[in-house]
């Protein structure tokens, strides 16, 4: 039997048809309770984004930052009926093996899947190989931040879209906000910024102030949790579904 069997781990994480993460902790023997944070939907792009997409041609990588990127990017280039085979021949780069399964989907390839889980990494490595004459673009979330485009842009040709954008989800009382305040669970999995930010106004809005048992993946979540006072009892460095449920599980065998 597990050690996880039978333990309560409360998840943030936007509702997918295939999440891999509450799959791999629920084989351990986990009850996980979905609390959804945000949602992703894509973006109305203005004429402009609309006529960069229209000359990807022109392109010589196409940079994702993560999963949904690459997901509502090819949304859009079914919007304006562009054939997902003009991507062939690009160089993609990604931050994190499922941002690179998600493009293989779609039958591209990968040039360059960064070694690191920043926007910092992928700048570090992409621009060794970048020339001059490159034209980058950018397939981003309205949150991303700007370092890569303000990292590259004197080095080459680069242009950004937004192809979606994150909402939060409102909640009031309910049963997973009591069972946090009841201290009825054993972690909380966060995944993102966004996701905990909206967490924590809701727990500010229900007056809980104590501090949750927290687990979340990446040094830009950790930052966001530690931003609030929130200390995440784990930290997985890396982004795949399983390296993070082992981690938990190595954790909560030494409790």
């Amino acid at each position: 039997m597990s050690t996880l069997t039978g333990k309560i781990i409360i998840s943030t994480r936007p509702l997918t048809e295939d999440d891999t993460i509450k799959n791999h902790l629920t084989a351990k023997g986990v009850c996980v309770l979905d609390f959804p944070m945000i949602r992703t939907t894509g973006v109305e792009l203005a004429a402009e984004q609309k006529s960069i997409l229209q000359s990807i041609n022109e392109y010589e990588w196409i940079v994702f930052t993560s999963k949904n990127g690459v997901i509502h990017f090819y949304k859009q280039l079914n919007a304006l009926n562009i054939d997902e085979k003009v991507i062939a021949g690009k160089k993609i780069a990604v931050i994190g093996k499922s941002t690179g399964e998600e493009v293989l989907k779609h039958n591209g390839s990968t040039h360059l899947i960064s070694s690191g889980k920043t926007s910092e990494d992928l700048l570090t490595e992409i621009q060794k190989e970048i020339k001059p004459t490159d034209k980058v673009l950018l397939a981003l979330g309205e949150l991303a931040e700007d370092k890569l485009e303000k990292g590259l842009s004197p080095i080459c040709i680069v242009h950004r879209i937004n192809v979606y954008k994150t909402i939060e989800l409102e909640y009031t009382a309910n049963d997973l906000i009591n069972r946090i305040r009841d201290d009825n669970y054993q972690m909380i999995l966060f995944t993102s910024p966004s996701g905990f930010r909206n967490f924590n106004k809701i727990m500010l809005a229900n007056n809980i102030t104590s501090e949750v048992r927290a687990a979340c993946i990446g040094k830009t979540t950790e930052m966001e949790l530690l931003k609030n006072n929130c200390h995440p009892l784990v930290v997985s460095p890396k982004s795949d579904a399983e390296s993070f449920a082992n981690e938990i599980e190595r954790f909560l065998q030494q409790q």
